[in-house]
């Protein structure tokens, strides 16, 4: 079983980022040194938003590379089915020798 960062990361800063909010509405009454804790609480928050935005973000790049590669193989893979259909005809049928030329495309 995966996990799905792009769905539980944002779930749980979300949660994180409430339970800042719900402390700070607890201790700000509470004076100076509450305020600093809270300060500190919430740099982390933002920092860990920001760490899974980016690893979100090179997530999305990678999935869309692996996307091309595989459309790329795809089409390869088609340009060879037909190419080994086009010698097998040139076989069944007698032909000699030279085979059909390689196809184009199969390479770009």
């Amino acid at each position: 079983m995966t996990v799905d960062w792009a769905i539980i990361s944002p779930l749980v800063v979300g949660m994180i980022a409430a339970g800042t909010g719900w402390l700070t509405a607890k201790i700000q009454h509470k004076g100076r040194p509450e305020n600093a804790l809270i300060d500190q609480l919430q740099e982390e928050v933002a920092s860990i938003r920001t760490e899974k935005a980016a690893e979100v973000a090179l997530m999305k790049k990678d999935i869309a590379d692996l996307k091309d590669e595989q459309r790329a193989s795809k089409k390869r893979e088609r340009i060879r089915d037909d190419y080994i259909n086009k010698l097998r005809r040139h076989i069944e049928e007698g032909k000699p020798p030279p085979a059909p030329e390689w196809p184009d495309g199969l390479y770009e």
